[in-house]
Formats: C-alpha cells, sequence, structure tokens
C-alpha cells in the first residue's frame, strides 16, 4: 500500500505544475523518465480567477495535497480513480515564498517578503529607504491557515518573524506543535532584518487546540552562520539537522523550544549548504550542495567533479558527525545543463540497511 501511494503521489506531483506538465506528457519527453512513472492527472493551480499562479511547494497528508503558491495555498483529493485529482477548495493569500506544511486541520504557509500588514489582502511594501518608518513595520513570516472547512479555508493567525520566513519545519510535542522558521537576509539591510547580526532561527509555539495564540518563544542563535535554509527532525531521536548556507549544523531538540547546537559541519567543497535530510533512524545526515544559488553550471568540468554534490555523513556520535561520501550527477558538455542538487527526501525502506534518496537537481533528477 505503501509503495502505491508514492508511485500514485510522485504521479501528480508533476501534474499541478502548469509550467512543466505539458512538456511531462509529450512525446518530446519519451525516455526522459523513469518507465515506472506515468502522468495521471493534469490540472492547473487555480487560486486566483484569471491570474496566473506561481507555485512553490507541496505538502501531503493521507490523500491532501496542498499546493502552495506566492499567492496562496489550492486544496487537492488523490482519488483512486479517474480524474485521481480533484480541486476541493483554495485561498488566495498574497505573500511571497509560499512554502507549506500541513499538521491535521492546520496549514502553514511562509510569507518571506515585506508586506504592509499580515492580513491575506494586504500587498507587497514598495521598496523604500531601508531605514524608513514603514521598513520598520513591515509584516512577514509564518501565515496559520485553518482547513476544518477546506471548501472555505480561513487564516487564523500570522506571526511575525525578523527577516520573514523562507522555509519552516514542524516539530511536534504532544499538544505543541513547534515551528523552526529558517530566514536570512535576502535584500538590503532592514531594522530588523541584518546581515551583520542576524544569524538565529525563530521557534513559533503553536498551541493546537488554540492556534490564534501562537506566538514566537525563542530566537536560538545559529552563529556564526547568517542563518538557515532547511531543517530536518527527528523527535524520537531528539535531533535535528540543518542547512544553514555557510555550513550545516546538528542541533539538540530535547527541549523543542530552545534548541542547542551539537555540532558545526564545514565543508570547503559545499558552496552553499542548501539542504538537509536525515535518514529515518538517525544514523546518516545527507546535505545538499545548490552551487552558485542553482545559477551557476553544475554539469561542467571533469568526470570526478563534486559541484553540486549530495554529501553524506554518519551520526553515530551527533556531537562528532564523520563523512562518509558524496554523489553527484554525471558531467556532461551541454553549457546550459545545471546539475546542482536543489531537494531531495530520504524514502523509508522495509529493509532497515537500505536508505535510499530521490533528489531533484535543476536539470534531472
Amino acid at each position: 500500500m505503501k509503495r502505491a501511494a508514492l508511485a500514485l503521489l510522485v504521479s501528480v506531483l508533476m501534474a499541478l505544475m502548469p509550467s512543466m506538465s505539458a512538456a511531462a506528457g509529450s512525446g518530446a519527453e519519451e525516455g526522459e523518465h523513469s518507465k515506472n512513472i506515468v502522468e495521471l492527472a493534469h490540472m492547473p493551480l487555480n487560486i486566483v480567477k484569471g491570474q496566473s499562479v506561481t507555485g512553490t511547494d507541496f505538502a501531503f497528508q493521507g490523500n491532501l495535497v496542498v499546493a502552495g503558491s506566492y499567492q496562496g495555498i489550492g486544496l487537492y483529493r488523490i482519488t483512486p480513480g479517474a480524474p485521481y485529482l480533484k480541486q476541493i477548495g483554495s485561498l488566495h493569500c498574497e505573500g511571497g515564498q509560499g512554502d507549506v506544511s500541513i499538521w491535521g486541520n492546520l496549514v502553514f504557509m511562509s510569507v518571506d517578503s515585506a508586506r504592509v500588514g499580515p492580513e491575506c489582502t494586504t500587498k507587497d511594501m514598495a521598496p523604500a529607504d531601508p531605514g524608513s518608518a514603514a521598513q520598520s513595520t513591515a509584516w512577514e513570516g509564518v501565515r496559520i491557515i485553518d482547513i476544518s472547512n477546506p471548501q472555505q479555508p480561513k487564516e487564523v493567525k500570522a506571526v511575525y518573524t525578523d527577516c520573514g520566513s523562507h522555509t519552516h519545519t514542524l516539530s511536534p510535542d504532544g499538544k505543541v506543535l513547534y515551528i523552526y522558521v529558517q530566514s536570512y537576509p535576502l535584500g538590503a539591510p532592514a531594522p530588523k532584518c541584518n546581515p551583520a547580526s542576524h544569524n538565529k532561527i525563530s521557534v513559533i509555539k503553536v498551541p493546537l487546540d488554540d492556534p490564534a495564540s501562537a506566538e514566537v518563544v525563542s530566537t536560538p542563535s545559529v552563529a556564526p552562520a547568517i542563518g538557515c535554509h532547511d531543517v530536518t527532525v527527528v523527535p524520537p531521536k531528539h535531533l535535528a539537522v540543518a542547512a544553514c548556507i555557510s555550513e550545516s549544523q546538528v542541533w539538540d531538540i530535547k527541549d523543542p523550544a530552545n534548541p542547542t547546537v551539537l555540532a558545526h559541519i564545514y565543508n570547503p567543497e559545499i558552496n552553499i549548504h542548501h539542504s538537509s535530510q536525515l535518514t529515518w533512524d538517525g544514523k546518516i545526515l545527507a546535505l545538499g550542495d545548490e552551487t552558485g544559488g542553482g545559477g551557476a553550471n553544475g554539469c561542467a568540468g571533469q568526470q570526478d567533479s563534486t559541484t553540486g554534490a549530495m554529501w553524506f555523513y554518519d551520526l553515530t556520535d551527533p556531537s562528532n558527525p564523520q563523512q562518509v561520501g558524496h554523489y553527484a550527477l554525471p558531467r556532461t558538455p551541454a553549457p546550459d545543463e545545471v546539475c546542482t542538487t536543489h531537494n531531495f527526501d530520504i524514502i523509508p525502506m522495509n529493509d532497515p540497511k537500505k536508505y535510499i534518496a530521490t533528489p531533484a537537481y535543476y536539470d534531472g533528477g
């Protein structure tokens, strides 16, 4: 059942991306995918009538798909037969980045652009002097959306975080959910987002019986890193791993509201520590290098080039990670191909001795 469900999810995943789905089903793409991948459904991201939508991220819960975008969220059901995918709701809620996650009837959405206010209807703040009064009152952070009625999702809370929320990670603790908000200065210095002093994440506490009371409860330091981009948690092991641009880190999350750094991972061959994953048993850490922010040519060079590679570390001792290997896509002479690792997942397997990663490169996977 798990394998069948996974195949179905993979099949519908790209179908939600309007700019790519037509090509995925065209004859020109034959041989570009595994033989066991078949497109079952195609559906545009319908959030704003008559307006194009910039899709960003997906979250899954059972047969529910949450599609994030810069313009809000779309809700879809995966069905066992044709049409395989059905839109059941949406929420037009403006805000940059739009990375999403789901827990029960709550959807969380990252906003990483300065807004005039926290409401869904507000606009991006016009460029202004970084020290202006307007910039000091700008809002960005995490939106909490109630989908108890998926036909009519509603925002129940907007939690401000310094430098906004580029990505975020959920860490459950009984009747409380903690959100590790990853952010870093992306533009000109602002009163609450300064490259010289950010060096932190924000931790939001969400009481599941009263999500409207969610608030930031701590801002742990990740110095010397300017901030973090991706965090993966394994609560039973009290461990988290974080890709923090200039380095990666291993955290102790026994106290989930106050993560502490157990180890710093420096690797001169990694240009940007972009993505992190732990195997489900907490033994192996995988890191992704987004060379040049994804724009650099990660396919050029010698066949043994490590540009844009995935790197693997043994976490038997979480305070002392040991590098055990790396993997990079084969090099190609094509001048416009980018093999930089972007994101990836570790698939849980029935065989406890087998680890399988599914990476998404910019021009391969």
